[in-house]
């Protein structure tokens, strides 16, 4: 029989589920794309992928270098502003979009005032990284500046002078010199910033040409926010020589345009003020008169440096001190509560430190509101720190009970460092306040008798230490109980049991088991981490060995033994050789040197450790982070970035004098009669001789007179008058009538 037909079978891309061949599927997809010419085609030719090319690439960047080029866009203004908003939001991010320079080069040539502006703002972020091609914006910039808008003037100037290219320099000189007269502040403001950026290109370019002379010349400007970028043009360019140089015509000139300022221009102008030195005590009556409508603004920063002024004038005037700190009190207090309500911490954290400042000079004139320094449960705990030592500060005979009730509460406090600031006030009311020091004994003892916190017991033994070398007389309050505070104080409380070693070797006489006392910590003495317990240890064990030496003589040999064998800290070794040589040289010279002074005899006058003299010399860095720190510029600014402080330098020398001549006029021949309580000396009138620190022989535009203009507004050019020429009134005009000093 003839064998059926055989069936065929179907391809593989059939048996799987259906569909046409690979191959008539490639001709479908080729059938369905665009085709590809040049050199894509000739590379998919060659079996490349043009996936990989910069124009084909993937993401946001691409994307918006396509759009850029996209003739749709450049038709359409509101899509062209998104798009160029979304490269400014992708250059604020910290994204890379400098390879859209040339795209974003040729979008500058528009009447759209927002675009150009951010076109401006990118030009200025990425021209110095390709300085060839910022170099093709400069005839825009240059046609810019001379446009009919006055906005873009001041936009286009602005750009030029924020390139950040030594290579523009040459473009810059025009525009900006005709920036410095154009008919509208803005521009002019902007072309005086522009100077101070040129500064920063070349200086030599600056300071070889008459651009110092213009912009004192350009103190006379009509506008206030021009006076003021001269202002502050001026003292950045002239840093290495002390800041701007200042006399009578210029201060009296910025004073009586006071009005015109923003707040801004009211602190720059306020600083230069600061730096000033009337030459009569009627001129120095006359500026407290302009200044005292300054304190009654809402800007703490002005307010600040009003009051850096006020106490600044009257430096050498103590008996206006009281006055002055009266008035400069309410709007300090008013700042600070408006600070607190509004939950603006960190500038009632600045306020709080100049109050704090303030206090250390005049607490009398603060002694009625320390009310207002009561701590709230929402305030962050610098603030709270700050508000518990103003209030150790104010306390009087009169209020002491009420603020040692108000910390005995904050003693209590959850965080531990706001504890032992409440400690450190109750001691240091204790110590001011000698009526007080029975109050202030018993709540030390109160704090050494609580269970539980160990750091509360360390720290009310660390300042019982120092009220009992104030009042010696009350360390029957400490010495029977101490024995039982040293061993309940743990490791963790090093300075505590240091503190409490120390009584013991100062009153050791006095207590009955003092050697056995410090017999433990000798026996571990290896074993002690803390070099502070280890040197107070040392101390005592000696001083106690000169009132007892039966008991201490063995504990003392081995205690100078295994502390000669401590490696670990170099302090402890040298003491302990120090003492060991002392002692086999000759017992009796070793106990004048270590035993001389009687701790029943109590101390007067300040503990060396309080800082009086550094507040002193703060207030000559008022409204500055030198009073947040609580630190001299010195200490925390680079040399080469500090001015030269001439003023500064000179009042210190001027107050150095006065105390001099005081000591000497009271015939004291280099004594203290001169200081008050606090330690710090008193002040007398400066001699007549004494001038004001800068020059009065050049100040660039001319600006020098010698009789002192008045106080009130000059007359401007339009008037007929020179307002740096004198011949007005004298500063007596202002004196009387609802000033501050009548």
């Amino acid at each position: 029989a003839p064998r059926p037909p055989r069936r065929k079978r179907p391809p593989p891309q059939q048996m799987r589920g259906g569909g046409p061949p690979p191959r008539q599927q490639q001709q479908q997809q080729q059938q369905g794309r665009p085709q590809q010419g040049g050199a894509g085609q000739q590379q998919q030719q060659q079996g490349g992928s043009g996936y990989f090319q910069p124009d084909n690439k993937k993401g946001e960047v691409n994307e918006l270098k396509a759009l850029l080029r996209d003739p749709n866009v450049e038709r359409d203004p509101k899509r062209k502003r998104d798009v160029i908003k979304k490269v400014i939001a992708y250059m604020t991010l910290g994204i890379d979009v400098s390879r859209l320079f040339t795209e974003m080069v040729m979008s500058i040539e528009t009447r759209d005032l927002v675009v150009k502006k951010m076109v401006y703002h990118y030009l200025s972020n990425y021209a110095h990284e390709k300085p060839e091609m910022g170099l093709m914006c400069i005839n825009t910039l240059q046609r810019d500046c001379s446009n009919e808008d006055p906005m873009v003037r001041g936009l286009a100037l602005r750009s030029l002078c924020s390139l950040r290219l030594p290579s523009v320099l040459e473009y810059i000189e025009a525009p900006l010199r005709a920036s410095l007269t154009d008919p509208h502040s803005y521009v002019r403001k902007t072309g005086v910033m522009g100077i101070l950026k040129v500064y920063h290109l070349d200086k030599d370019l600056i300071r070889s040409s008459d651009w110092v002379d213009v912009l004192y010349d350009m103190l006379r400007d009509v506008d206030g926010t021009v006076v003021t970028n001269c202002i502050v043009v001026l003292d950045e360019m002239m840093l290495e020589e002390g800041g701007i140089a200042i006399n009578t015509a210029i201060i009296h000139h910025l004073l009586g345009r006071l009005n015109d300022f923003n707040e801004w221009g009211l602190g720059a102008v306020l600083r230069l003020v600061a730096r000033y030195e009337p030459q009569t005590d009627e001129e120095t009556y006359g500026i407290m008169n302009v200044l005292d409508p300054v304190l009654r603004t809402s800007n703490s920063g002005v307010v600040l440096e009003a009051i850096g002024c006020f106490v600044t004038l009257t430096e050498h005037l103590p008996e206006l001190h009281g006055q002055v700190y009266d008035r400069v009190k309410s709007p300090l207090l008013t700042l600070m509560a408006g600070g607190a309500g509004g939950g603006n911490f960190e500038s009632l954290y600045c306020l709080l430190k100049h109050a704090e400042l303030l206090v250390t000079r005049c607490r009398e004139a603060f002694a009625g509101e320390y009310r207002n320094f009561y701590i709230r449960y929402d305030e962050p705990s610098p603030v709270k720190h700050v508000k518990v030592r103003v209030l150790a500060e104010l306390a009087t005979d009169a209020s002491a009970d009420e603020i040692l009730a108000e910390l005995k509460e904050y003693a209590g406090d959850m965080e531990p460092e706001l504890a032992k600031s409440a400690i450190r006030a109750v001691g240091n009311i204790a110590s001011r306040l000698r009526s007080k020091a029975p109050e202030g004994c018993g709540l030390l003892v109160e704090f050494l008798e609580l269970d539980g916190a160990s750091y509360v017991k360390a720290e009310a033994l660390l300042v019982a230490k120092d009220v009992l070398r104030r009042y010696p007389e009350r360390r029957g309050d400490v010495l029977p109980s101490l024995s039982r505070y040293l061993r309940e104080l743990d490791e963790a409380a090093p300075l505590g049991r240091a503190a409490a070693v120390w009584i013991v070797g100062a009153w050791g006489d006095e207590i009955l088991d003092a050697p056995y006392m410090l017999e433990p910590l000798i026996d571990n003495f290896a074993s002690e981490n803390a070099p502070e317990v280890k040197l107070a240890l040392l101390t005592a064990a000696t001083r106690l060995f000169f009132k007892r030496p039966p008991e201490m003589q063995a504990m003392l040999g081995r205690l100078l033994h295994s502390a000669l064998d401590d490696s670990a800290n170099a302090d402890v070794r040298d003491r302990a050789l120090f003492y060991f040589r002392l002692l086999r040289r000759d017992v009796k010279t070793a106990k004048k040197i270590l035993d001389a002074r009687d701790p029943r005899a109590p101390i007067v006058g300040a503990f060396a450790e309080q800082t009086l003299a550094l507040f002193d010399r703060l207030f000559d860095y008022f409204n500055t982070l030198a009073i947040v720190y609580t630190q001299t510029p010195d200490q925390f600014v680079a040399p080469t970035k500090r001015p030269k402080d001439e003023h500064v330098l000179a009042k210190q020398k001027r107050r150095q004098l006065r105390l001099a001549r005081g000591s000497s006029s009271s015939g004291g021949g280099g004594d203290n009669s001169g200081e008050d309580d606090d330690g710090r000396g008193a002040t007398v009138a400066p001699a007549a001789e004494e001038t004001n620190g800068a020059s009065s022989s050049s100040y660039g535009g001319g600006l020098v007179m010698e009789s002192p203009a008045a106080l009130h507004p000059p007359p401007t050019e339009d008037q007929g008058g020179d307002p740096f020429s004198g011949g007005a009134s004298s500063s007596g005009d202002l004196l009387g009538g609802g000033g501050l000093v009548d």
